[in-house]
């Protein structure tokens, strides 16, 4: 799953249904504005890095909207959070930026 941050800002799903591989494409962008686009629902870490809401994850894959992309989406997050990748107490789960 990719979860692309576009020019404008606008943030979408990128092969949706790929529970084995997560990051951030954002193509053109500056570390900060990555981070802007996420609002609030994000966390900085270093340049390479973006730690993002849990929640708003599953609010992008809302459009596919059956319980198997939920629980397709539930089980990445728990091998995420086996590997370190999830912060427990904010929700957030970390994401490597690829531009």
């Amino acid at each position: 799953m990719i979860v692309h941050v576009h020019l404008d800002s606008s943030i979408t799903l990128d092969d949706p249904d790929s529970f084995t591989a997560f990051s951030v494409s954002a193509p053109g962008l500056e570390f900060g504005q990555v981070v802007a686009a996420f609002g609030a629902d994000a966390k900085a870490r270093d340049d390479d890095h973006v730690w993002i809401s849990i929640s708003r994850l599953h609010e992008l894959g809302s459009v596919h909207g059956d319980a198997d992309w939920r629980n397709g989406c539930d089980g990445m997050m728990a091998f995420a959070a086996s590997k370190g990748w999830v912060d427990e107490e904010r929700q957030l789960v970390r994401a490597h930026i690829e531009r």
